[in-house]
């Protein structure tokens, strides 16, 4: 029973990696309805889900992306790539705060990871509040709570304080 839900699963990512995501996410779905206890079965339609949203007449709500990898964390809290992709997901849709909170979870469950989890954080927020409000953004008042989070971060990642950075600079 595992292998047959093993190679499903493998199938479905195959057609990901192909770029049919109609076809993977209609997999994912349904082993999500055959194994609603199988985090990876929802993990794998959220990803699914938040690559083929991005494509033209994609179908697949942010709601349901979202539930997906809700659903996968809860089914297994202590999986640090369900929390990094969901915190990712959450930028790509100006969700921040909960973006914010995942990166955090994902770092607190996997601390070997943290840095690097820290600065994409910080480098995927800023880039994306730079990309989603544009114009507004050159406007070093209207940049600065956005730049001051990022760098925050930043200086999470490098295990640094903000008086050390000021000494360093």
């Amino acid at each position: 029973m595992a292998d047959d839900l093993e190679k499903k699963l493998n199938a479905g990512m195959k057609a990901m990696d192909e770029g049919d995501f109609k076809k993977a996410y209609s997999a994912f779905k349904k082993l999500c309805a055959e194994n609603p206890d199988n985090p990876d079965c929802w993990y794998y339609k959220a990803e699914c889900g938040s690559m083929a949203s991005g494509m033209f007449g994609a179908k697949v709500s942010n709601e349901e992306i979202l539930e997906a990898y809700n659903k996968a964390i809860e089914l297994d809290a202590e999986n640090c790539d369900y929390y990094q992709s969901y915190g990712l997901f959450c930028i790509s849709i100006n969700k921040y705060d909960e973006a914010e909170k995942a990166y955090n979870e994902a770092a607190q469950c996997d601390e070997s990871r943290s840095s690097a989890l820290y600065s994409e954080f910080a480098v995927e927020f800023y880039d994306n509040v730079m990309a989603s409000y544009g114009e507004i953004m050159e406007d070093p008042k209207a940049r600065a709570p956005y730049a001051k989070k990022a760098l925050e971060y930043m200086l999470k990642a490098l295990d640094i304080s903000a008086e050390e950075a000021k000494q360093l600079l």
